[in-house]
Formats: structure tokens, sequence, C-alpha cells
């Protein structure tokens, strides 16, 4: 009897549609995550925008809370039993109010509720300064500590070998272990400037699981952070507008260059997630290098119109 007809059509479809997609990027998902990445393929333009009172943790929770509820809820998401990655900013030895680095309360929270679901969360990034110093000032130890969340410093010999599915600029990428082994990735980019690129969000903040030498990929930038976002799944991302650098990013600025915008973006698809992004520096998505070659690639929605915008105030 074949396999077609021990299942269900539309569960048949979507476990091939995850095997193949397993098979492509050169490791298997968990079965959760195969089933939410064929869902997503119909709401990839949906985002939830959620914009809170204050940076206290109080209002950080009732922003992440809000902006779950807006995108179905965190249990369409996270099962007991998944192992978390939850991949933040964290580059540089820098203070959280230099939004340099991904905001630690957001990350805190996120993590605690996975955690409150039965997941164990893993928090990672490879730093471009020295890490343990890195990981201790951006207030990330600290956050992974009172979450219940394990903090992992990259390891540079647990990298494998990963086709990049028509690579612009390379044809594979070494990317790290601790996120190909993970049954779900959370993508928790902060909004920044970027001297390379204009901006980074969540599809350049990607690079943090790739390996090799940075400035070869930021010698042609653009098709670099494209082939990071088709090489690495981000299964959410919650994008960290709290606090945005306007300028001299990635790690330089005064507190002028800083603006205090107190939102989140949420979203299953990181170009998506990007191109509204983008707005919030006022913007144009196609003006960006990166977004104009992904929306080619077809790998998401950039024009604003065209989005599904949930929008809240809490």
């Amino acid at each position: 009897m074949s396999l077609n007809k021990l299942l269900p059509r539309r569960d048949f479809i979507t476990k091939m549609l995850g095997m193949a997609v397993g098979l492509f990027s050169g490791h298997f998902f968990h079965p959760f995550t195969r089933a939410l990445m064929a869902q997503n393929r119909s709401d990839g333009s949906t985002i939830a925008v959620i914009t809170g009172k204050s940076l206290s943790r109080e209002s950080i929770a009732s922003m992440l809370e809000s902006g779950f509820k807006q995108m179905g809820g965190i249990d369409r998401f996270i099962k007991k039993g998944m192992r978390v990655v939850i991949k933040p900013n964290i580059g540089w030895n820098s203070t959280p109010e230099q939004a340099h680095n991904t905001n630690p309360d957001l990350v805190e929270t996120v993590a605690k509720m996975c955690i409150r679901r039965g997941a164990t969360v893993t928090i990672f990034d490879r730093s471009v300064n020295s890490s343990r110093m890195t990981y201790r000032r951006s207030g990330m130890i600290e956050a992974a500590r009172k979450a219940g969340a394990a903090i992992e410093y990259v390891d540079f010999g647990k990298f494998r070998d990963v086709k990049v599915p028509g690579g612009l600029y390379v044809d594979s990428l070494p990317v790290y272990t601790g996120i190909l082994d993970a049954d779900f990735v959370i993508n928790m980019p902060i909004a920044k400037h970027h001297s390379s690129s204009t901006l980074t969000l969540a599809m350049k903040n990607l690079m943090g699981v790739i390996g090799g030498n940075r400035g070869y990929y930021h010698g042609n930038i653009h098709p670099s952070i494209v082939d990071f976002a088709k090489t690495v799944r981000s299964d959410l991302v919650i994008l960290d507008a709290t606090r945005i650098l306007t300028a001299h990013g990635p790690n330089g600025g005064t507190a002028a260059d800083v603006r205090e915008l107190r939102t989140i973006v949420m979203g299953t698809n990181p170009v998506t997630v990007d191109a509204f992004a983008a707005t919030l520096f006022n913007i144009e998505p196609s003006s960006l290098g990166f977004l104009n070659l992904a929306s080619r690639e077809g790998m998401g929605e950039i024009n604003i119109s065209r989005m599904n915008i949930l929008r809240a105030a809490v």
C-alpha cells in the first residue's frame, strides 16, 4: 500500500513539503516545524506591529502577548518538548541603551514564554567583540539566567557546510550546527543602521550563525544577505524596535542617534518583516538592495500595501 493512501491528502502534502525542504537544505525539521512551514506559505505576508507604553518588563510582556495573539497564539508555534533556539543580535560589547544589540528584556520574556510551554531554549550569536564580554555587558547572560534558558558560546568547530538553494553569491555556506539541529528558530534582531547594508534587520541577523570570513560577505553584502536567508530558516521573527539606532551603525553613534519606538514587529517571513521595518527609518523597502533581490527571488512580500498588517497599542 502506498504512503499516499495511508495518509489524508492534506497531511500527506504537508509532510512531503517538510521532507523536501529538509532534504534540500541538508537537514530534517521537527514535525511541528514542517507543518508550520507549509502553513506559513499562505500567510507569510501577515505581520503584527505592536507598540507599548514604556520599556518596562511589564510593558514588553504585554507587547509580546498581544503580538502572539495577533499571530494566532503562541501555541501555534511552540510545543512541548521542542528545542527552541533564540538568535538575537549579541554582536557588540555594548549596553542595551546603545541599541547595538537586541533588548535583553525582550529576549528574556520570549524565552520564559517558550519554557512555560515545555520547550527548552538556547540563546546564542557569533559575536564580533569578545563573546564572553559581549554576552555579559549586553545583558544577555542575566536574561538567560532569569528565564531558565541556556546560553551557548559559538564553537567554531561546529559548523556544517550547507548548500545555498539558488545562491546569488556563494553555492554553500558554513552554518552553525546549533541552529541546524533546533526544532524551532526564533530570529530576534534589533533594527538599526548599518554602514554597509544601510540597515541590519532579520535577514542580516542570520550572519551570526554563518562561519567564515565576515569581510568576504561584506564585500558583496546584498547578495550575501539573501543567501543567508535562503540557507538558514527563521520559523518566527520578533524584530526589536523598542530602541532603534538611526545612524553610525552597527556599533557607533551617540544617544542622539537612538530613537525609542517601543515597538516590536512579528512575522513568519523575514523578508516581509524587514520590508516593514525599513519604513521605521523612513526608507522605501525597494530601495534596499537585499530586499530588492529577495523580492526578485520570490522570497517574500516587500510592498507594504500588499501586507496584512495587524496593529495594536498596549
